[in-house]
């Protein structure tokens, strides 16, 4: 399970470019997820160009995301298997 937005991140992926241009189309796509996001109207391109451009220097890149990963571990088959 991958988690963003941690103090101490262990991954990243650099989407400087083409990856973060489709990432802003995306969530421009989901008004109504966007809804709740705060007061007013939620603008989607400075909100995560200036969240990769906040990873970028981890990985030495202009723009990453950053989250740590996390194995989940199962006594048995996964519950969705059940």
């Amino acid at each position: 399970m991958a988690v963003a937005g941690t103090d101490r991140p262990t991954h990243g992926v650099d989407v400087t470019g083409d990856p973060l241009e489709r990432g802003i189309a995306s969530l421009a796509a989901h008004a109504e997820y966007t809804k709740g996001l705060g007061a007013g109207a939620f603008e989607p391109r400075p909100f995560l160009t200036w969240e990769a451009r906040q990873g970028g220097p981890a990985l030495g890149v202009e723009a990453a995301v950053l989250f740590d990963v996390h194995q989940l571990a199962f006594e048995g088959p996964p519950p969705w298997e059940q």
